[in-house]
């Protein structure tokens, strides 16, 4: 490999996302698909007329055997992740999984001990971090625009059919789908844009009678973060409304920061202002654009070693925070993240 040369991925899985990451690859000249890896036969097909050039497998022992590639791109459902990242990382390529990394805080520890292990890169995909307003509630928050943050208010509801056809299946029947699935971007944000982590977690899950879900699909949490930053989330994939409602609010002493729509939409005020005014943002195509600054951002590191915001070691921080939260929800009690990382083995990153 070449700082030339095209960045060579090799992608395992074609549901929805991994359909949706063979675009963004295809649709760039500095990177090619080594190889595209389905165990479904039925979803290669398409995928052949598609990218004639692109050798598929419906094997990933084999993939990594035939190919020749510089990464390995995992977008398979995550119950799978530890014994497939065992085999990436036995072949000495970097990985870079979508979330979450597993479904077991023990396995995702065990992961990133092994990328570690290997002297090997390891990123999650954590896109949202990319978006045009998660960077700029980041810049507005650090560089305290309109003063110290106090508290937040992050919503999301909605009424999601986990049975339409463009969407994974194994939501409806996995333990704590809205947690895991869902909630896991918004705490990750939460983290990111205020630039703090938490301290304390209070949560409660639960799952509606009405819901499609076979375990819990709405999160409550009251999040203390460092510098007495305190934040009220909300979310649920079994609203009683099919429109998304979306509103993240940050309150600081000389105004607010608000965002009324979950991919841009980005207002503010000061204290005395009548009325908010809108931030500007740049462009942004929502699962498109981000990725694609995400996965820029891994290639660097592979190539560069320059700086990995979603590195495996960060990841287990948020999935932490995750995990920490359902304890909360089932204990009735506040969790320590200090405490949890402990437990767990976890660089508390502060």
């Amino acid at each position: 490999m070449t700082a030339n040369s095209p960045f060579r991925i090799l992608q395992v899985g074609l549901g929805n996302r991994g359909r949706m990451w063979a675009e963004i690859i295809a649709a760039r000249e500095d990177v090619a698909l080594s190889g595209i890896v389905d165990v479904d036969p039925a979803r290669l097909e398409p995928i052949r007329a598609q990218y004639p050039d692109t050798p598929l497998f419906t094997d990933m022992t084999a993939a990594l055997e035939a190919s020749t590639s510089d990464a390995v791109l995992l977008v398979t459902p995550p119950d799978g992740h530890l014994a497939q990242a065992r085999q990436i990382f036995a072949a000495g390529l970097p990985l870079l999984a979508e979330k979450p990394l597993t479904l077991d805080l023990v396995e995702a520890v065990e992961i990133v001990q092994a990328a570690r292990q290997a002297g090997l890169p390891i990123a999650v995909g954590l896109n949202f971090r990319y978006l045009a307003v998660s960077r700029m509630v980041r810049e507005l928050v650090r560089t305290e625009e309109l003063g110290m943050p106090g508290f937040g208010q992050f919503t999301y509801q909605r009424n999601r059919d986990g049975r339409a056809p463009r969407l994974n299946k194994y939501p409806l029947t996995m333990q704590h789908p809205m947690m895991l699935e869902q909630s896991i971007h918004h705490l990750d944000l939460i983290r990111f844009c205020y630039d703090r982590e938490v301290e304390t977690v209070s949560c409660r899950t639960w799952n509606p009678a009405w819901s499609m879900y076979a375990h819990d699909s709405n999160v409550s949490c009251l999040l203390t973060l460092e510098d007495g930053l305190e934040v009220n989330y909300l979310g649920t994939w079994t609203g009683g409304w099919n429109e998304l409602q979306f509103e993240w609010r940050t309150d600081c002493d000389q105004g607010i920061i608000i965002q009324r729509q979950l991919f841009d939409d980005l207002a503010m005020a000061r204290t005395q202002d009548a009325a908010l005014r809108p931030v500007a943002l740049e462009p942004c195509t929502p699962f498109y654009d981000d990725s694609s600054a995400l996965l820029t951002a891994f290639i660097n590191h592979v190539r560069e070693g320059t700086p990995l915001e979603c590195s495996g070691e960060d990841h287990l921080r948020t999935l932490a925070l995750c995990f920490a939260a359902i304890e909360s929800s089932e204990s009735g009690k506040a969790v320590s993240m200090a405490e949890f990382f402990t437990r767990f083995g976890i660089d508390s990153g502060t």
